[in-house]
């Protein structure tokens, strides 16, 4: 059989990591298209979900072609900058396969994307079904790409679109709820209103289309059969769901009919429109729905064009409010502030009436987004520019700000609305009118009485931070700093936006985006080696995210090497050093092996790098570079730079030295090079380049900054010296999913068991005697004391229970552990969030007394606990665990201390629990190394050795935490045997 001829599409991935949305219907809809269509076999692939690097991607791109066609969308504008990057990727491996982009950003200005150099082909403009089918019968008929532009060709009508072929996401099903909760789907496309900020227009003009009533409902049937929807949150991700009332009723009467009913759907829809049959129909469909209200003042619905009459408009706005109530639904209004014409008195207008529409009621179902005016492409605004700076007296300050690497989120929005109204007046007014206000709208909030109320919870968790005061700084910081946005930005051949729900990738990425916007970054290789190698492997977590935010690290001494410098000093430096393939490199100063990592990746598999670490652990930075064989560690203490008689082609030192040693100098080979730092020991050093040419050395100054310095004979110290710096911030919180852990688990009566938290006031319930079981079963059991304390809220805590369970619980009697704590907690939730919600802000309240007077003791004991090891005490943070009682439960995340106690108890007992925990991680791992206990899968049952364990190594925290406190804070002492006979009477 022949095999078909394959186009790939690929979605690069959305950067909006917290909120990623499963599905892909845009793509589903072309790739079944095609397949109807052309005969082609079509391969989609979600870069949101590849995980992994570069490397495996190609490797995962080749084992699904060879290829016709590739189509990369370019669905958004903050997404161009990443898919050109992709596509230079794809070019150069794929030289011989046309490349095709579409989506919003390409229909709303192709000549973005189809500049001089380009890696595209052609472009699909417009909705892609029928542009598509034009280029791929092109190319099946053997003739290239001559026509640069197909479409726009859009569909009269969708029901022509073949059923949803959800089977082209079969790659991503088997672990779909593990990807996201939230599944998008399409039943209409286009909008016929004329908003001035929305892109719509770009891509589907202004024509409102929607699957014929059966098509739409048969669409959600056909889901149900590749997914039980249930599980979901489905986001209606139209433009504006049901414009036609007929269509929208008939719709919400066939879902409710057939039963289709997941946790939760969302979707987009104007309030202007609706009856009240509407409520009752979109509640019992279990709809929450979203308003772009935009603007509570009559004169800026009007230049916004919004509405017909602002008076009839706003009217259906707060008669939402009111019958949302009377039915159960949950909705939600977004406004923008900053709409290019805005003034003072329109905000105070806005301001009014929504602070109206949410506090005239005791209570509300609904919840307030608040968005700064960002500058789209393809938007009326965005067309008009010239006309609103002449007409109000707006700014554009970033025209094409989707040129830039980094920053998009800000460069967006910075623009003067007004001659009224400037950038800062905009973010003060922004940030000072609506936190106050959204952190009320979410005390005010009632939900529906389900899980799914959490969802709500956390979006305006999320709404209530974002306007937070260091967000309102920081925005006015970037407005006075903001530089101009590159005219021809660097161009990058590495794809970015790969596995972004890692956290430390997005660090990464947002660094080398930094890098590259203000020209720091420049070569192909260095850019790639800095995706590709994170410092997060080589040293702590604080000071890995101080590296790659380019903020300062303090030596413990001075003298001492830090684990790096800063990014972009690293950058700086390395791209001055210009190390080859196959070059012999020195890192003189290889405090944790980073920039070792980087040179390796650099000089390739030919290359060596010669580590030398004159003063740090050596083995500890030989183990943290096992993954690359061509470095070779090697230590010296304190006995000077020089680790090698060998030739060498570069030699990077990252440390401050009063002059480049001559024994060194010797060592480089011709034409070889050096970087280094020299200069004054209190004051900015220089950025030295030496190269050895033919005519001998030449030294260049490249830049000026200060570094530590190093100790040694070539330093500008023999020893190091100084003293040890502060430890971390102590921090007291609350957190729901810990509660609710130990108040289930303090329902087990273990018997004499060490690690007991029976509380015999509680009752029997239904679920114990399945989860007792489990627990006596399994023998990492005391992984579950420690899963919740992560998490802040529960969803999140099953959520990581059911996708990563701690190691000691991924065999099958903890397997069976996790099921039976699940069904306990969701088997309590209900209750347990009825009674979190009226304790929460006595409970925050107590959090945060209690905190102010004890955390600068906290803080002064562990200074003085880790002193005498030269080790920095980690940042604590202490969460108010009611179920504890007199006990507690801690664990190390992160490089920060998370310890559970009942902050109810006195403060003296909760200041000597606390301290005692944090005695723990320096007594236990001296007491189960002398044991050989593993401490992860040891029992606590009277009946099992670990019960003799623990008891050691309680007894021998206590007997620590005694001697210390008699020692260095005798004044304490009293608290403490307190606790003692509380806790262990």
């Amino acid at each position: 059989m022949t095999k078909k001829p394959v186009v790939l599409l690929i979605s690069p991935g959305i950067l909006k990591w917290t909120d990623m949305d499963f599905g892909l219907p845009h793509l589903v809809a072309l790739g079944g298209w095609l397949e109807a269509h052309t005969g082609v076999k079509v391969e989609i692939l979600d870069l949101n979900y590849e995980a992994g690097d570069h490397r495996q991607l190609l490797r995962t791109i080749e084992s699904l072609g060879p290829f016709l066609c590739i189509g990369v969308s370019c669905y958004s504008s903050f997404d161009r900058m990443r898919v050109v990057a992709l596509a230079r990727f794809l070019k150069q491996h794929f030289p011989d396969t046309p490349l095709v982009t579409g989506g919003y950003h390409a229909s709303a200005i192709p000549d973005d994307l189809l500049f001089d150099g380009t890696p595209f082909d052609a472009i699909a403009v417009g909705e892609a079904e029928k542009p598509m089918q034009s280029i791929v019968e092109t190319l099946l008929g053997g003739d290239k790409l001559t026509q640069r532009i197909f479409g726009p060709d859009q569909l009269k009508s969708i029901d022509a679109l073949p059923e949803t072929r959800w089977d082209l996401l079969n790659r991503y099903w088997p672990r779909a709820t593990q990807l996201g909760r939230k599944l998008q789907i399409y039943l209409s496309r286009g909008c016929p209103y004329h908003c001035t900020f929305c892109m719509e227009r770009a891509k589907s003009g202004y024509s409102w289309r929607a699957h014929s009533v059966d098509r739409a409902v048969g669409e959600l049937e056909r889901l149900a059969t590749f997914t039980d929807l249930s599980h979901w949150i489905i986001n209606i991700a139209d433009p504006l769901f049901g414009f036609n009332r007929k269509w929208r009723h008939e719709v919400l009467e066939g879902i409710v009919a057939k039963g289709l009913l997941p946790r939760q759907y969302w979707t987009l829809t104007r309030s202007d429109d609706l009856v009240d049959h509407d409520f009752d129909l979109l509640a019992r469909a279990r709809f929450a729905i979203g308003i772009g209200m935009e603007s509570g003042s009559p004169t800026m619905l009007k230049i916004m064009q919004k509405g017909n009459t602002a008076e009839r408009y706003l009217g259906a706005i707060k008669r939402l409010a009111k019958q949302s109530q009377d039915h159960g639904l949950n909705w939600s209004v977004n406004i923008i502030v900053g709409h290019p014409g805005e003034t003072k008195e329109t905000a105070r207008e806005t301001r009014d009436f929504v602070t109206d529409l949410f506090t005239s009621m005791p209570s509300t179902n609904g919840w307030l987004s608040v968005d700064p005016f960002r500058l789209y492409p393809g938007c009326f605004v965005h067309e008009t520019m010239d006309e609103w700076e002449a007409t109000h007296g707006a700014k554009f300050h970033h025209r094409v700000w989707w040129q830039s690497w980094y920053d998009h989120g800000f460069l967006a929005q910075h623009l003067e609305p007004s001659s009224d109204m400037s950038y800062e007046e905009r973010v003060r007014w922004q940030f000072d009118t609506y936190g106050p206000l959204v952190a009320e709208i979410r005390d005010r909030f009632v939900g529906q009485g389900r899980s799914v109320d959490r969802v709500f919870e956390k979006s305006m968790l999320g709404q209530v931070e974002a306007l937070s005061p260091e967000v309102r700084d920081h925005m006015i910081k970037r407005g006075r700093q903001a530089a101009k946005v590159a005219d021809a930005p660097p161009n990058v051949r590495v794809p970015l936006g790969l596995h972004l729900k890692d956290p430390w990738i997005r660090e990464r990425e947002m660094s080398v985006r930094r890098l590259l916007d203000n020209g720091t970054l420049r070569s192909d290789g260095l850019i790639e080696a800095l995706l590709q190698v994170g410092p997060e492997r080589f040293m702590a977590p604080d000071d890995a995210r101080k590296v790659l935010r380019d903020q300062p690290l303090e030596a413990a001494q001075e003298g001492l090497l830090v684990p790096s410098l800063g990014i972009a000093t690293v950058t700086t430096g390395l791209e001055l050093l210009e190390p080859d393939l196959g070059d012999v490199v020195l890192d003189a100063t290889a405090a944790s092996g980073w920039v070792a990592a980087l040179l390796a990746e650099l000089v390739g598999t030919k290359g060596r790098v010669i580590a030398h670490v004159p003063l740090n652990d050596a083995s500890a930075v030989a183990a943290s570079l096992s993954d690359w064989p061509q470095v070779d560690v090697r230590g010296t203490g304190l006995n000077g730079l020089l680790a090698t008689a060998e030739q060498l082609d570069r030699v990077w030192v990252g440390a401050a030295l009063p002059r480049f040693p001559r024994a060194l100098r010797r060592q480089i080979a011709d034409h070889g090079r050096a970087v280094a730092f020299l200069g004054p020991r209190y004051r900015a050093q220089d950025l030295v380049v030496l190269a050895k040419g033919e005519s001998g050395w030449e030294e260049r100054r490249a830049a000026r900054m200060k570094v530590p310095i190093l100790a040694g004979p070539d330093g500008w110290i023999k020893t190091p010296a100084g003293t040890v710096k502060r430890g971390g911030a102590v921090r007291f919180s609350r957190r729901e999913a810990p509660s609710l852990c130990f108040h289930v688990l303090a329902h087990l009566d273990l018997g004499a068991d060490a690690a007991s938290l029976h509380n015999a006031e509680l009752g029997a319930k239904p679920w114990v005697a399945e989860l007792q079981a489990a627990y006596a079963a399994a023998p990492g059991r005391l992984a579950v004391h420690a899963c919740a304390l992560p998490h802040a809220f529960i969803d999140d805590w099953l959520e990581a229970l059911r996708d990563a369970p701690p190691r000691s619980l991924q065999d099958d009697p903890g397997q069976r552990l996790i099921s039976a704590l699940i069904a306990a907690a969701e088997a309590e939730r209900t209750a347990f969030l009825e009674g979190w919600t009226q304790q929460k802000v006595d409970g925050m309240q107590r959090a945060a007394s209690i905190g102010a007077s004890l955390s600068g003791s906290l803080q002064r004991l562990r200074e003085q606990l880790y002193e005498p090891s030269g080790r920095i005490a980690p940042p604590l943070l202490v969460l108010d665990v009611p179920a504890l009682g007199r006990h507690a439960r801690a664990t190390t995340l992160g490089g920060e201390r998370v310890v559970a106690t009942s902050l109810g108890e006195a403060p003296g007992h909760v200041l000597m629990q606390v301290f005692h925990e944090e005695m723990h991680p320096i007594t236990d791992p001296i007491v189960l190394a002398e044991n050989g206990v593993d401490a992860a899968s040891r029992s606590t049952a009277v009946s099992q050795e670990g019960f003799a364990v623990h008891q050691l190594l309680e007894q021998t925290a206590v007997g620590a935490t005694e001697a210390f406190l008699q020692a260095r804070a005798p004044s304490l002492m009293h608290d403490f045997e307190t606790w003692k006979q509380r806790v262990y009477r």
